[in-house]
């Protein structure tokens, strides 16, 4: 899961510019991502209701309630909140997003062809984004007979993620850099799972490590999981238990967190 990347917070950022409270909301949204990086996702819920006026729940609202409810395992209302804010939302960029948020959601409630079909959407919508073929890699790594097209959806991620660098310019380093950092990680699994030798998958482990922002807990605890699984592939126990471990002291109560704690109880090698 979403996990929220702060690519989503940047583009948020640039559609709100243009609606009231410019201050007011970025204010927020600083104030969001900051609960965000600690893994402190009922602090975000309780910020989040700043971008409510009144009774309103605008798109936005919705968005970044949807994301953190997922993060706190509340799938049902994850869902309803993300599927209120795409039906609402009229920005192409911020629609994507939304759409990829939800398929994370749907994955997490086992829904995995409606996951798939919503990443399939983002990829259409804009092929050159790595977050949808990212998701079509997740989808697809924990089915056995779908491990070539993992690895060719993981390689397309994170593809579009180093272009992205070149192709829009105003994508800060920070955000870039999280967000390949992701894609490697699914790389790593999709490369065990397939059978490359451990030097493959590790030096795309190592890589994905060195690029994420040691202070974003969600995302380092996601390239944790990842990197669990790989290990567990390549049949190094130790190490894939270590990974798990370390992905629920940094984010317990976030959802790879808690997904490495379910894996963490049963990993071993691949049967």
């Amino acid at each position: 899961m979403t996990l929220l990347l702060p690519l989503l917070i940047l583009l948020a950022f640039v559609c709100l510019l243009a609606g009231w409270g410019i201050v007011r909301k970025l204010r927020v949204l600083r104030a969001q991502l900051a609960a965000y990086r600690k893994g402190d996702y009922l602090g975000q819920l309780e910020i989040i209701e700043g971008f409510r006026t009144r009774e309103s729940e605008p798109s936005d609202y919705l968005f970044f309630r949807g994301s953190a409810l997922l993060e706190l395992g509340r799938l049902e209302e994850a869902e309803r909140a993300l599927r209120r804010s795409l039906s609402m939302e009229t920005n192409p960029a911020l629609r994507i997003v939304a759409r990829d948020e939800l398929g994370l959601v749907l994955m997490e409630q086992g829904r995995w062809d409606e996951a798939a079909a919503c990443f399939q959407a983002c990829i259409a919508e804009n092929p050159a984004r790595g977050g949808g073929h990212r998701g079509m890699a997740e989808v697809l790594l924990p089915q056995g007979e779908q491990r070539a097209a993992a690895l060719d959806a993981a390689r397309l991620a994170v593809g579009a993620d180093r272009a992205a660098k070149v192709a829009r310019g105003w994508l800060g380093k920070e955000e870039h850099d999280d967000s390949l950092s992701e894609s490697l990680a699914f790389l790593a699994w999709a490369l065990a799972r397939n059978s490359a030798d451990r030097t493959e998958v590790e030096s795309a482990l190592n890589e994905a490590f060195a690029l994420c922002e040691r202070n974003t807990k969600p995302i380092l605890a996601r390239l944790h999981f990842c990197a669990g699984h790989a290990y567990a592939i390549l049949g190094d126990v130790s190490e894939s238990a270590r990974h798990f471990r370390s992905a629920c002291e940094l984010d317990p109560l976030g959802n790879y967190g808690r997904l490495a704690r379910s894996a963490g109880a049963t990993a071993g090698p691949p049967t």
